[in-house]
């Protein structure tokens, strides 16, 4: 195992970014999804509000105040419901869940080799060979993802070192 050691700290460093990686677009959808949901309850309470303005300035149509907030109800309902569909936060928030289940699935990957290696199962050469697919693999990943905010990365740093999810020090390393 001595002579595997190299090989042992690559896939621990390998695994490391896999997991801030994933860490951090499960953030970014949460984030996303997050601003689909408020932005979505606002389109809804105000289109509710709405209605019943629209009713009240219909019916009484001399007051003049119930026509502007009627106005300015829907121009507000419009400009949200177009910010919603342009800023598609719905699908931005499924991109980053796909891009961290892939970096999820490769971190995985890293700990069966891991695992591989230190029980001697497989040769150095084989753990080679998978260790270059990986980075082939990460590689793919990192054309396809889209950007993260560095608030994002920060949040996935502070909640692996509080242990939001359970990791040992050595594994929270990068």
């Amino acid at each position: 195992m001595n002579e595997n050691k190299h090989t042992i700290d690559e896939l621990n460093k390998i695994r490391a970014d896999c997991m801030y990686g994933k860490k951090k677009h499960y953030n970014a959808r949460d984030r996303y999804g997050a601003y689909h949901k408020r932005m979505g309850i606002v389109i809804i309470g105000l289109t509710a509000f709405m209605g019943t303005s629209v009713f009240y300035s219909i019916s009484e149509s001399d007051i003049l105040t119930a026509r502007i907030i009627a106005g300015i109800l829907t121009v507000s309902i419009a400009v949200l419901a177009t910010l919603q569909t342009f800023l598609n936060f719905e699908k931005r928030a499924l991109t980053h869940k796909i891009i961290a289940d892939r970096y999820l699935w490769l971190m995985k990957k890293c700990q069966r080799l891991l695992s591989y290696c230190k029980d001697e199962n497989k040769s150095v050469k084989e753990i080679i060979a998978d260790i270059e697919n990986i980075y082939e693999e990460i590689k793919d990943i990192q054309k396809e993802e889209p950007g993260v905010s560095a608030k994002d990365y920060q949040k996935a740093r502070a909640g692996i070192k509080d242990d939001e999810e359970i990791y040992t020090n050595k594994e929270k390393e990068i």
